[in-house]
C-alpha cells in the first residue's frame, strides 16, 4: 500500500467492493492506514471572484526598503500610492491598497503587470470580493465525500455547481437495477429490467418494465464457487448515487449531478453477472433508439453510465453496435475501465469504440493496484479499502432490506463521477455532441497528483474546468503569488495547463504548467517545480 492521507473514521472502517458486475467481485476487510496528517472534513466554501475591486493586493521582496516600495507605488501605480504601504495584514505579507474607486478589470489587469515588472515586487493581484460556492447541506457531505471535496484528490464539485447542477439531464445507469431510497426516489424515472432470463433477473420473468434490483447474490446454482461474498452489492443503486442522488434536502449524501434525472436500466442479475446482449440492449434502449421486443423509451439518456466490465481483448459487435448506435444519437456512453488491474485495451467495453472509458483514483490522488489503466480516457475518484466512496445503498443482505449508505470502491465508482460530469456540461452547453464532450473531458482534465505511472489518459476529470470550457470560457487563469512567479517565468514554465488546487487546510497550492508545477506555502511563498509533482502533494513545503 502507497503512502496515504488520513481519512474520516468511518471511511477507513468501511468494507471493500474492488470489483464491478460482469467481474468476480470480492469484498476487501478494512484495515488502519498509517497516513500523513490531513484534516477529515471538507473544505469551507470555496469562492468565485467578482470582475472588479477597488483594492490590490502587492508583495514586496524581502528587504525591500519602505522608500523603494513607496517609489515602485507612484511610479507604477500612482493612484495606489496614496494609500501607502497597506492599511490591514496578510497571511503571506502582502500590503492592501484601497483605491479611490472601483477598479474594473482591466484597470486591474494594467496596474498589476506593471507592477510584477519590478524586481522589487513579489507579486501583485486584485483583492477580489468572494462569494460563496455552493455547498450542500447533505450531512454526510462535509465527512465522507472527499471525492467531491475541492481537494486535489476530489472533484472540486462546489465550485462546478456554482454553473450546473444537471438540471434537465437524463443520465441512464445501467447495472443491477435500483432499490427505492430517499435519496434517489425524487429523481428516478422509469426505467427498464433486460435481464432476459427469469432465474438470473430473480423475478419470474424475462424483460419487463420493472428495473428493481431483486439482488445479486451468488447462487450455488447458477454460479457454482463464485468468489462474491454471500450478500448483494446493491451495485446499482449506489452508482445511481454517485451519479445523481438528490442534492441539498438534507439527508445522506449529495450526486455529482443532483439536479439530474436517472434512467434505471437493468441489465445484471444473480451473481453480478448479465449477458452481453442484454447490457447491449439495455445501452441501445437508454439512448432511445428501438429495441425489438421492448417498448420505445419515453425518456431518452443525455448520458450513459455503465458500471461493467469483463476480460476481453476485443469490443464484442453487438456491444459496439449499441455504443455506436447512442453516440450517432448524440448520447455520450461512459464504461468503468475495469478492476483487473491490466491495461483496459483488454477489458470491455472500455476497449469499445466510442466509449468514455474511466480508471480509479484514490483519496491520495493515485492510481490504486486494481484499477486497470494504460488505455483509458480519462480517470475519476474511485477510492480504496481504505477510504471509499461513499453513497447510496441497501441493508438487506441478500433480499432487499431498509435503504442505507454504504461505502463501495472500484472503477464502477469512478464512471458515474464521468456521467455526472457530462450531465453538468451538457446543462450548460446543450449541443455538444459525444466528440465534444469527450475533447472537453480530456482538455480539461488534470495530472493525478499522486501519481499514474501505468497511465491515467488524460487525468482526472475536473467538473468545473469542463463545464467553463463547454460555456466557451477559460478554464485555467494564475492569480495572487502563483500567478505573481509564472509573471516573472512565463518563458520557463510556460501556459497553465489546471486550475490551481489547494489541500484541504488551504496550503500548499499548487498549479500545473506545461513544463512544470508552481507550489505555494504559507510563510514560504511560491516556487517553480520542474517535471512532476511530489507524490506525497499534501506533505510539500511540511517541516521535516
Amino acid at each position: 500500500m502507497t503512502p496515504s492521507r488520513a481519512v474520516p473514521a468511518a471511511l477507513a472502517l468501511a468494507a471493500g467492493l474492488a470489483l464491478a458486475p460482469l467481474s468476480a467481485a470480492t469484498a476487501t476487510p478494512a484495515a488502519a492506514d498509517p497516513a500523513a496528517p490531513a484534516p477529515a472534513s471538507a473544505p469551507a466554501p470555496a469562492s468565485a471572484p467578482a470582475a472588479g475591486t477597488d483594492r490590490l493586493l502587492v508583495k514586496f521582496r524581502a528587504g525591500t526598503a519602505p522608500g523603494t516600495a513607496e517609489d515602485v507605488l507612484a511610479a507604477r501605480a500612482p493612484e495606489l500610492a496614496a494609500a501607502g504601504p497597506g492599511t490591514a495584514p496578510t497571511v503571506d505579507g502582502a500590503a492592501v491598497l484601497t483605491a479611490p474607486g472601483e477598479l474594473d478589470e482591466d484597470r486591474l489587469a494594467a496596474l498589476t503587470t506593471a507592477l510584477q515588472q519590478d524586481p522589487a515586487v513579489e507579486y501583485a493581484a486584485p483583492d477580489v470580493r468572494a462569494s460563496t460556492a455552493f455547498v450542500p447541506n447533505d450531512p454526510s457531505y462535509a465527512g465522507l465525500q472527499w471525492s467531491l471535496w475541492d481537494d486535489p484528490a476530489g472533484v472540486g464539485m462546489p465550485l462546478a455547481w456554482d454553473r450546473a447542477t444537471g438540471a434537465g439531464q437524463t443520465i441512464a445507469i445501467v447495472d443491477t437495477g435500483i432499490t427505492a431510497h430517499p435519496d434517489l426516489d425524487a429523481n428516478v424515472l422509469p426505467g427498464y429490467d433486460f435481464v432476459s432470463l427469469p432465474e438470473n433477473g430473480r423475478d419470474g420473468d424475462g424483460w419487463d418494465a420493472d428495473p428493481t434490483d431483486m439482488g445479486d447474490y451468488p447462487d450455488a446454482a447458477l454460479c457454482p464457487g463464485s468468489p462474491m461474498a454471500p450478500a448483494s452489492s446493491w451495485h446499482g443503486t449506489h452508482t445511481a448515487g454517485i451519479a445523481a442522488a438528490d442534492g441539498n434536502n438534507g439527508i445522506g449524501v449529495t450526486g455529482v449531478a443532483p439536479d439530474a434525472r436517472i434512467l434505471p436500466v437493468r441489465a445484471v442479475g444473480a451473481c453480478s453477472q448479465g449477458y452481453i446482449s442484454d447490457v447491449a440492449a439495455g445501452i441501445a434502449w437508454a439512448a432511445g433508439a428501438p429495441v425489438p421486443g421492448a417498448p420505445a423509451n419515453a425518456n431518452p439518456a443525455d448520458v450513459v453510465s455503465v458500471s461493467l466490465a469483463v476480460p476481453g481483448a476485443q469490443c464484442p459487435a453487438v456491444l459496439q453496435s449499441a455504443i455506436t448506435e447512442a453516440t450517432s444519437r448524440g448520447v455520450t456512453v461512459v464504461v468503468a475501465a475495469g478492476n483487473q488491474g491490466i491495461d483496459a485495451a483488454g477489458s470491455v467495453p472500455a476497449n469499445c469504440a466510442g466509449a468514455v472509458s474511466v480508471a480509479a483514483t484514490d483519496v491520495s490522488g493515485a492510481m490504486p493496484a486494481y484499477s486497470n489503466f494504460g488505455a483509458v480516457t480519462l480517470a475519476a475518484p474511485g477510492g480504496d479499502p481504505w477510504a471509499q466512496v461513499h453513497s447510496t445503498g441497501n441493508a438487506g443482505a441478500q433480499q432487499q432490506g431498509a435503504p442505507t449508505y454504504i461505502g463501495r470502491n472500484g472503477t464502477s465508482m469512478a464512471a458515474p463521477v464521468v456521467a455526472g460530469t457530462v450531465a453538468l456540461m451538457r446543462e450548460a452547453a446543450p449541443g455538444l455532441s459525444p466528440q465534444a464532450v469527450r475533447e472537453l473531458l480530456t482538455s480539461t482534465a488534470r495530472t493525478a497528483p499522486g501519481g499514474c505511472a501505468l497511465g491515467c489518459g488524460a487525468g482526472i476529470v475536473d467538473p468545473v474546468s469542463a463545464v467553463i470550457a463547454a460555456q466557451g470560457g477559460q478554464p485555467f487563469t494564475v492569480a495572487g503569488g502563483i500567478g505573481g512567479l509564472h509573471q516573472r517565468i512565463a518563458a520557463t514554465a510556460g501556459a497553465p495547463v489546471s486550475r490551481e488546487l489547494c489541500a484541504l487546510g488551504g496550503t500548499p497550492c499548487f498549479q500545473e504548467f506545461e513544463a512544470g508545477w508552481i507550489v505555494w506555502n504559507a510563510g514560504a511563498g511560491a516556487r517553480w517545480l520542474p517535471g512532476l509533482l511530489p507524490a506525497q502533494w499534501w506533505a510539500i513545503g511540511a517541516p521535516a
